[in-house]
Order: C-alpha cells, then structure tokens, then sequence
C-alpha cells in the first residue's frame, strides 16, 4: 500500500442506533460510535459475506476505515421488554420459560444518528462491487444500526484520494483512536469540543476473540478535534483530498 489510497465514502443513518459495549452479553449500554467491527459487519452485510468469513475477509492489514460524525450525538433511553428467562434444566426436569414474567429494560439508543464512514480495502474487486451496490443501495442483506430492528439509510457520498501523513497537529474530522503511547503523546489542551471517551473492540479474529483499543475520543457535538503532539512525537492522518480535511483511520493505531 502506498502513501495515497482510494477511499469510498457512504454515510449511515437511522431513527436508532445500538451498538452494544463489550463487557456484557445483553449491556443496556451503546458506544457514541459504530466501532470498526460494527462497520465490517455493516459492509459485510452489504456484500453478501457470511458472518464466519468477516475476520477472515476484513483484517486489519487490509482495509482502512475511518468514522466521522456528521451531527451531535445525542443518547436517550428507549423501554424495551425483555422475557423472563429461558428454559432450564433442574435437577433432570425441564421448566419451560415463563412468558408471564417479562420485565422491561432501558437500552440506552442514539437518536438520529448519521456518521460518514470512510472505507478502503486491498481487493479491488471487493470495491468495486461495494461501489456498485452503494450507488444502486443494492445490499445482499439489510444492514443495521446495531441492533437489527433499526434499519441503517446508507446512502452514497463517492470517492476520494487519502494520503497518509505524519503531523504534529491536526484537525480531525473523525473519532480519533488511540494507542497507550500515542494517548501519552498528544495534547488536547485546545480542544473547544465535549468529548466521549470510549475503548471499543477494533478487531476480530476467527476464534471470535476481539482487540481493542486503548481508547477513542469523539467529539459529541461532532466537531473538529484540535489534536496537537507533544515534544518530537508524530500523529499519523490520512488527508482526503476532494474534502480537505483529515482524519484518523482505526487500523493506524494498531499496537
């Protein structure tokens, strides 16, 4: 790969988005943002790949990703009823779930949301196809905000050139991920944004075993970071050239 990249540009939106923390099977909590893995999964569904292929398809070495929020991000509280249990096995007799004891839940949803994702991927003939589907919002599978009762409205921005560039400051337009040497070298002491501060899973491997980062910042207003580095340290952007602006893809920050 060289220093300038072909980039896809889409943006995703919905009414909802959830998209699940980590530290829980059924966390009532949602990131700020759809992390890498949720964007694979995103494109994935659009392409037609079987969830088993996704890590196998999208590693890290191969594409580069980006996500930037395109309005504030706004987090409400949404009742959701939930079934009691299910059914178990005790002491050799089967009890059925009682359907009569549901209890209600508050999922923690973003309203409105809409982020523009950033995508580029080794195989030219996987972004061609990409391209294709977008411009015609032809998807194999009906991709989501997370959850699969909302609905993701992509729609297709075009393309763009990033260049790959090493800045001791910046104005990035993305979530700016972080890793621990990296966060111990920059400076937000600048910034005029409220941020979210979150560690999200950044990869997925076959074994179904995630990496994640050390943490990501977003801005909640979605406004530009003013990133600058402390002493002789370097922060790598990708620069869009049609845009002018430059962001941070989450495959830079890999340890």
């Amino acid at each position: 790969m060289g220093s300038e990249i072909p980039v896809c540009l889409f943006s995703v939106r919905g009414t909802f988005a959830h998209w699940r923390k980590w530290f829980t099977t059924t966390s009532a909590l949602t990131y700020s943002f759809p992390p890498r893995t949720a964007v694979i999964g995103m494109v994935g569904a659009i392409l037609g790949v079987p969830r088993s292929e996704l890590a196998k398809r999208f590693p890290a070495q191969v594409t580069r990703i980006a996500v930037c929020p395109l309005r504030p991000i706004v987090k409400d509280r949404l009742p959701e009823k939930w079934r009691q249990g299910p059914p178990t096995l005790d002491k050799g007799r089967f009890r059925a779930a009682k359907m009569i004891e549901p209890f209600q839940e508050n999922l923690e949803v973003i309203r409105r949301p809409h982020y523009r994702v950033v995508f580029w991927h080794r195989d030219e003939r996987l972004m061609n196809e990409l391209r294709e589907r977008l411009q015609q919002k032809r998807w194999v599978y009906s991709p989501c905000m997370g959850i699969m009762g909302f609905l993701a409205d992509i729609e297709w921005e075009g393309e763009d050139v990033a260049k790959l560039l090493e800045v001791e400051q910046a104005d990035i337009r993305s979530v700016l991920p972080l890793n621990e040497e990296t966060a111990k070298g920059i400076d937000l002491s600048e910034l005029e944004a409220i941020l979210r501060e979150e560690r999200v899973p950044n990869e997925v491997f076959p074994d179904r075993t995630f990496r994640h980062l050390y943490l990501a910042y977003v801005s909640r207003e979605a406004k530009p970071l003013k990133v600058r580095m402390k002493e002789q340290d370097k922060l790598k952007v990708f620069h869009l050239r049609q845009l002018n602006q430059q962001i941070v893809g989450f495959e830079l920050c890999v340890s």
